[in-house]
């Protein structure tokens, strides 16, 4: 796994006044205070050999701003982060862009260009264009959770957040039949407890009856705060409109964005220039016990891990 050792390069804020003066005030996020809120969760993670992670500014403020800069809670989603993908490899084996062109050629994933009225991203997920027969279902999500992982890379998005839309035309029991408790367990693990964003809400547009069967396994493994985020809007787009505007959703959803097709095109190119950046960070994660003694390429003792750990560049 990657070293941590190398200094990390100097956070510089991007965030608009206005922004700033948001997360202070629904974060608890203070300019003043952040190097240190910064450097206390770094402290966390250098108290844990067993814990390779990423270390840089703009990384732990993720965490710090997805849990309202409570250190404690901070390092727990991040545990969390990398914890889920040491027991996840149907997700995060292949954890790149390169091994989900499949999903992206049939526009399964896609984050729209811009952001709704309230400056959230939308990614629009339409899981009935999948042929379970294809491809497992695993490949669906691996490609939902690269596309969040490349729109939350945005400062905006971490302050104002995201929300999932998902269009279900074309849902039937067959693709019901695959999303059973594991897959429902893991899913909605990652997005209440393993993910450094804040998800604003989970639309449904063009549900049928089939979804119904889909919830009653998914359900129960719902926390009160995302069920309470959850609405149905049927076939009555203005519903959505109220909450989103108009401008950043596609033709398909009565938006004046353009054609969902050509925003589908659009994200996979973005998305699969993000490749670099995904090799690098999948470098990071849990070391299993047998690799506490050496790491991934088999010259760094514990020893060594553990020093590195402490001279680390906190300056």
């Amino acid at each position: 796994m990657a070293d941590i050792k190398t200094p990390q390069e100097k956070y510089v804020c991007t965030l608009s006044p206005a922004l700033q003066k948001k997360a202070e005030t629904e974060l608890n996020e203070k300019s003043a205070w952040r190097d240190r809120d910064i450097q206390a969760l770094r402290d966390m993670i250098s108290a844990r050999p067993d814990l390779n992670a990423r270390t840089d500014d703009g990384f732990l403020l993720r965490f710090l701003r997805a849990r309202k800069f409570d250190y404690d809670r901070a390092f727990k989603l991040l545990e969390n982060y990398y914890q889920v993908r040491a027991n996840t490899p149907e997700i995060f084996e292949k954890f790149l862009p390169s091994a989900i062109t499949h999903v992206l050629d049939k526009s399964i994933v896609t984050a729209l260009p811009g952001r709704d009225k309230e400056g959230r991203k939308l990614l629009i997920f339409r899981p009935g264009k999948w042929d379970p027969a294809a491809w497992p279902i695993y490949d669906n999500a691996r490609t939902l959770i690269l596309s969040m992982e490349k729109v939350i890379e945005d400062e905006e998005t971490q302050v104002n957040g995201l929300m999932v839309i998902m269009e279900a035309s074309g849902l039937t029991a067959n693709h019901a039949y695959h999303i059973g408790p594991r897959y429902a367990s893991t899913m909605t693990n990652i997005i209440q407890e393993a993910f450094p964003a804040r998800i604003k809400g989970m639309h449904f547009v063009n549900e049928s009856a089939v979804l119904d069967g889909i919830f009653a396994v998914i359900r129960p493994f719902m926390k009160e705060k995302l069920k309470q985020r959850i609405r149905m809007h049927g076939n009555v787009y203005e519903t959505l409109h109220a909450l989103t505007g108009n401008e950043v959703l596609p033709t398909e959803l009565g938006g004046d964005g353009g054609p969902l097709e050509e925003m589908a095109k659009e994200w996979k190119e973005k998305l699969q220039s993000y490749e670099d950046v995904m090799v690098e960070s999948n470098k990071f994660g849990m070391l299993k016990m047998g690799e506490l003694g050496k790491s991934l390429v088999g010259d760094a003792t514990m020893a060594g891990m553990v020093g590195s750990f402490r001279k680390l560049n906190t300056d």
